[in-house]
C-alpha cells in the first residue's frame, strides 16, 4: 500500500466549524473507527448499507472511494474485489489520510491513499466502480454537484459509480421528525438530500450518458443510487437486472 500526496488543497472551512472536532483529531477518530458507532449514527442500518454497496462488486475489478469513512466498509470493499483488485481511496484531511494509511498499509498492498480533493481528481478516469459512501451528506450542496460529476468522470463505459447516503423517509415513519432535528443540530447538509435526488446533482452534459437506478433502505431513510455508463448504446447488462431483482425481493425498503 502507497501514500500519494497530489494535492496540496487546504481543508474547506465547513470541515473544521462542523466537522473538525472529530476529523481533524486523530484520537477521536480512532475512538468512533468501530462498526458499534457506525450503527448507532446509520440507526443500526450500517452493515446493511455496506453489504447494499459491496454487491454492486466484483472480483478483481478496480474500485475508487471517494472519502475515507468509518467501520468495516473499507475492508467490505477490499475483500470483494480481491487481492489482485485495485483499490484507490481518496481524502483531503491529512489526519484522515494518515490514520488509514497507519491502519491498513500491511494488510492491502495494493491500496494506494491519494491526498487529494474530490472535487477536483487528478487521476486517470478508468475505473469499474467509484463508491461515494456516505459522504455527500457531509457536504454543502455546491459541492455536492462538484463531486457527484468527479465520481461519474471516472466510470469507465460500462462501470458504476455507487452513491449510498441518506434519503427522505417516508412521510409516515416514526423516526423521521426525530431525524430531521438532530441532522439540522449536527449534519445540516443532510437535508438537502430530502430535497433532492441525488441524480439532479449531475451536470446536463454527464446525466445522460448514465443509466439510473435506485434503492430505498429503512423506510426510505436511506438510499443506493447507482449509476451505469452506457457503453455502445447497451442499456443495463444482465448482472445489473439481477442486482435490481434482488433488491425487489426484500433487499431494499423494511
Amino acid at each position: 500500500m502507497s501514500i500519494i500526496k497530489t494535492s496540496k488543497s487546504n481543508l474547506p472551512a465547513y470541515i473544521d466549524v462542523i466537522y473538525g472536532d472529530i476529523y481533524n483529531d486523530a484520537d477521536k477518530c480512532s475512538s468512533y473507527d468501530n462498526n458499534l458507532l457506525c450503527n448507532v449514527r446509520t440507526l443500526f442500518q450500517y452493515k446493511r448499507l455496506v453489504n447494499s454497496a459491496v454487491r454492486e462488486l466484483k472480483m478483481n475489478q478496480n474500485v475508487l472511494q471517494l472519502g475515507v469513512v468509518f467501520g468495516s466498509e473499507i475492508d467490505e470493499v477490499a475483500m470483494a474485489i480481491g487481492a489482485y483488485g485495485q483499490y484507490d481511496i481518496v481524502d483531503i484531511n491529512s489526519v484522515q489520510v494518515n490514520r488509514i494509511t497507519d491502519k491498513y498499509w500491511k494488510v492491502y498492498r495494493g491500496m494506494k491513499i491519494f491526498k487529494q480533493d474530490a472535487t477536483n481528481l487528478k487521476l486517470n478516469g478508468n475505473y469499474d466502480a467509484v463508491v461515494c459512501f456516505m459522504l455527500l451528506s457531509e457536504i454543502p450542496t455546491a459541492t455536492k454537484m462538484k463531486i457527484v460529476d468527479s465520481a461519474l468522470k471516472m466510470v469507465k463505459p460500462g462501470g458504476k459509480a455507487i452513491f449510498v447516503d441518506w434519503h427522505k423517509p417516508l412521510y409516515y415513519h416514526p423516526l423521521r421528525y426525530v431525524v430531521r432535528m438532530y441532522n439540522r443540530l449536527y449534519n445540516p447538509f443532510v437535508e438537502s438530500l430530502w430535497d433532492r435526488d441525488i441524480e439532479s446533482f449531475a451536470s446536463p452534459e454527464l446525466k445522460p450518458q448514465f443509466i439510473w437506478r435506485k434503492s430505498t433502505y429503512f423506510g426510505r431513510m436511506f438510499q443506493k443510487l447507482v449509476a451505469v455508463r452506457k457503453q455502445n448504446g447497451l442499456e443495463i447488462k444482465k448482472e445489473e437486472e439481477t442486482i435490481l431483482a434482488g433488491d425487489a425481493l426484500g433487499l431494499a425498503d423494511f
